[in-house]
């Protein structure tokens, strides 16, 4: 099952998920806000996921592996219409650090 989470509760979350989904090319990466699920169906998608991971970033399950927040955002990149042609940028050195910057600070100011 590959599957996006995104927090729910988090209006800007929830208006991103569904940009997401309208440019999502790959129909086999479904989004979902994580508090539609139980802790128990959660650990049944990947046994590493949780209420507390998932507050605290975006996930991406794709084939078994788990991508935390920028990963995650990356790796999904490749199947936005209009991104995937710039998705290899997000390849680049110290655009990892910039990304997880710049979600960390999206992360306070939803707080």
């Amino acid at each position: 099952m590959n599957v996006f989470f995104y927090d729910g509760n988090c209006k800007f979350c929830s208006n991103l998920a569904f940009k997401l989904k309208s440019l999502n090319l790959n129909r086999k990466i479904s989004i979902f806000s994580f508090r539609d699920f139980s802790e128990i169906e959660l650990k049944k998608i990947h046994p590493e996921l949780n209420f507390d991971l998932l507050q605290g970033n975006v996930q991406l399950i794709f084939g078994k592996k788990r991508y935390p927040g920028f990963f995650g955002i990356r790796k999904f990149s490749f199947y936005l219409k209009g991104y995937r042609y710039f998705f290899w940028i997000l390849y680049l050195p110290l655009i990892p650090f910039i990304g997880i910057i710049i979600l960390q600070l999206l992360k306070r100011l939803k707080n």
